[in-house]
């Protein structure tokens, strides 16, 4: 199965982000992940029979509720486009730790500098965007491990399990 440890969104943010889309969606075409699948990914596991260490990793994770904002310019990664969050050493602390345990574990995780962001679109075809995301935050007080499957050639997420953060 396709893991992924994540922040899932509140209303108020995935309501900004979505401002953010439409626009993008007037400037060029691509490939928009649904409203149900906006999140912030904290560590990809990738193809994994191991959901009891994930599982483990997720319970180990230590880290006090913490604000998520989001608001300003896109970035992006070649034809990917993003919104960016706010830099926060809670956020930066709690996937860091998270990767290294699942590391620990045994999990293959990619080896690059982790730079918080949530995916608006995909194989962008277009000028480069001019697009400003507005202005939301939220206070996050849980985590989620989700499951990613391909069905009818769409991304389905699930979750399997969630800590809340104290």
């Amino acid at each position: 199965m396709r893991l992924f440890a994540a922040i899932q969104l509140s209303p108020a943010v995935r309501e900004a982000l979505l401002t953010a889309q439409a626009d993008l969606r007037r400037q060029g075409r691509g490939s928009f992940p649904p409203p149900e699948n906006l999140h912030l990914t904290l560590a990809f596991l990738g193809e994994t029979a191991d959901l009891p260490g994930a599982r483990a990793a997720l319970n180990a994770a230590a880290c006090r509720p913490f604000t998520l904002a989001v608001g300003g310019t896109l970035g992006h990664f070649g034809d990917l486009w993003w919104a960016g969050v706010r830099a926060d050493p809670a956020l930066e602390d709690l996937a860091l730790s998270l990767q290294a345990d699942l590391r620990a574990r045994g999990f293959r995780l990619e080896d690059r500098p982790f730079r918080p962001h949530i995916t608006l679109v995909r194989r962008w075809q277009g000028e480069d965007p001019q697009v400003t995301v507005p202005h939301a935050s939220m206070v996050v007080r849980r985590i989620s491990l989700l499951r990613s499957d391909q069905q009818d050639g769409k991304r389905i997420y699930r979750e399997l399990s969630h800590i809340s953060l104290r």
